[in-house]
């Protein structure tokens, strides 16, 4: 067994040097391209030769990825030392570990290069603090760079370089609890009350644990406080979340007044009260220098913070304070791809269509360029101009599985399912078993009437997500996929029954439990599943027509077709899909 071992470039890279002030040098270990892709802040690196995607994630202390990572790149996993575990939102998970022998990025091959195996599955694997805080950090993820440096003779320079003007921010980093974690931690300051902050590339938002939110005077049941859907992280357990406004936010130097940021009902991990996400880092200008213990960063304008709304939404400028004006023009196809990607991750989707038009201009041969566009036109609701850039991205990389995922929803939304069936075939034909896509397509697949179709992609992703976040989801599409296709009952029973016990009585899962209990004929079971799915989402038709077979077969024949009327009011295609199954209210 192989002890897990903190990696180091500094061995392997040629730095190039820059004189900046009259003894102070940066030394730069390179700069990595980063593709900012929803709200992953992602860059391309070699595992064994292969190139490979990966996010970049200052809040995980070690390089990470999961089981279905591993498989796809064809690692072998051996066991993690005895009692390592991995810790955060939703709880903690075992691990393995897997070792890549050649380990290419910023132009250099490092050899023996180890990964932790675990945890709830981001798509891609994680590159973590162990190696990108091995030196100082630039942070400029709005023009789509990270850059490593070494700092010499630097001690009394301020390392904000480009701010010209001398306008900058400052904050003190506060010490890790271990000379093994290299992740950066801060004090912010919450109304008042100071909380431990962890500079996390790898959150896909500024979230706050509800410990703190609570010391910090936040009352989660205040008339003004949203509650949203369940977050995930990398423990198995789904948990609760609230958008709630802030009334000052501190970090170093920086105060934003009136905004609004997402509380987490649960522990980050350790003593860490709060993650300060991709938002944050995206709307600002940083360098993380470990050498100094500090953090130098500017304000790039607009949004600081991704659940801010309208009106009262962190924006900096409102409150007097200016961008710092350093954004370079970009000069290649490239440039202006990463940074029109940024801009639709910040949700600044006609600034992004501007982006990447001068993109597509420059290099029209790059069908990732389209599909990057089609994102940005799909949030602006421009169904048929992002269908345009699909079918061009797709006539240049007819395999793109983004591109044929994105345009058979397009086409289930447009109800073109013929169009929609074979964009989700030719998609299954490229997509790795157990990857994050194949549990996409599965969706597809049940969305599109062809249960069937979906049981052995989910099989291939719960095999490999045993202690995944997304488990219990998964397992309810199981069950549903059975019984619609009604095989494999008493399985699909026991998958609804541990989804339930996972993640609680979510509607849709009720309403899965009672079409497997109606299939078997226990119609007591499946009236009950069914009124509870009703009760929390009346407006749901499926258990509503549900509720009315089983009504009917238990002999409440009247209650039945009252129930099977309001179905077919709510969605008046229910009966025909529903048909399909054999599922009518005069079948056995």
């Amino acid at each position: 067994m192989r002890a897990l071992r903190v990696c180091c470039l500094g061995a392997g890279l040629l730095l190039a040097g820059h004189a900046w002030a009259d003894d102070c040098h940066l030394k730069d270990y390179g700069t990595l391209p980063v593709e900012m892709i929803g709200d992953r802040a992602t860059t391309m690196v070699k595992i064994n030769g292969v190139d490979t995607r990966f996010i970049l994630d200052t809040g995980a202390f070690f390089n990470i990825m999961s089981s279905a990572n591993a498989s796809a790149l064809g690692l072998k996993l051996e066991p993690a030392p005895f009692g390592y575990r991995v810790s955060g939102i939703g709880g903690s998970a075992n691990i393995e570990q897997a070792h890549v022998k050649a380990f290419g990025i910023l132009g250099t091959t490092l050899q023996n290069v180890d990964f932790i195996v675990g945890g709830t599955d981001a798509g891609n694997g994680l590159l973590g603090a162990n190696l990108l805080d091995f030196a100082d950090l630039e942070l400029d993820l709005a023009n789509g760079k990270v850059t490593l440096f070494k700092v010499d003779h630097c001690d009394k320079t301020s390392l904000a370089y480009w701010a010209k003007d001398g306008n900058y921010n400052v904050a003190d980093i506060l010490p890790a609890d271990s000379p093994f974690d290299r992740r950066t931690f801060l004090e912010v300051t919450i109304n008042g009350q100071k909380v431990r902050a962890a500079l996390d590339s790898g959150a896909a938002a500024t979230l706050l644990s509800r410990e703190a939110a609570e010391r910090a005077g936040i009352n989660l049941a205040g008339p003004d406080v949203k509650t949203g859907s369940r977050s995930i992280g990398i423990g198995a357990k789904p948990v609760r979340t609230w958008t709630v406004k802030v009334d000052a936010f501190s970090v170093g130097t920086e105060t934003i007044q009136h905004s609004q940021m997402q509380v987490i009902d649960g522990k980050i991990g350790d003593r860490t009260d709060m993650l300060l996400g991709v938002d944050f880092i995206l709307a600002h200008h940083m360098f993380v220098a470990n050498s100094k213990k500090k953090v130098y960063f500017t304000y790039n304008g607009g949004r600081v913070f991704t659940f801010a709304t309208t009106g009262e939404n962190g924006d900096k400028s409102a409150a007097g304070a200016s961008p710092d004006g350093t954004t370079a023009t970009p000069k290649s196809a490239e440039e202006y791809a990463l940074l029109g990607q940024a801009h639709l991750s910040r949700g600044e989707s006609q600034a992004a269509v501007a982006d990447l038009n001068e993109a597509i201009r420059m290099a029209p041969d790059q069908a990732s360029y389209y599909v990057a566009r089609a994102k940005a036109h799909g949030v602006d609701k421009q169904s048929d101009a992002a269908l345009a850039d699909l079918d061009k991205a797709l006539d240049l990389d007819p395999k793109n599985g983004d591109a044929l995922l994105m345009r058979a929803e397009l086409h289930i939304a447009q109800k073109d399912r013929a169009d929609a069936a074979s964009d989700v075939a030719a998609a299954n034909a490229v997509t790795p078993p157990g990857s994050t896509r194949e549990r996409s397509l599965a969706a597809l697949y049940l969305q599109l009437d062809q249960p069937a179709a979906a049981l052995p992609l989910l099989d291939d992703w719960i095999r490999l997500h045993s202690d995944d976040g997304l488990l219990g989801s998964a397992l309810n599409e199981r069950c549903r996929a059975r019984a619609l296709s009604n095989q494999m009952l008493d399985d699909a029973l026991k998958d609804c029954r541990k989804a339930i016990r996972r993640d609680g009585e979510n509607p849709s899962y009720l309403d899965s439990l009672g079409w497997v209990q109606l299939r078997l004929g226990h119609y007591p079971e499946a009236i009950k599943a069914y009124e509870q799915a009703v009760a929390q989402n009346p407006r749901y038709a499926w258990p509503r027509y549900g509720l009315g077979l089983a009504r009917i077969r238990s002999g409440q024949v009247e209650a039945g077709h009252a129930d099977l009327d309001a179905a077919r009011a709510l969605d008046p295609s229910i009966e025909s899909r529903a048909s399909q199954y054999g599922l009518t209210a005069t079948a056995p």
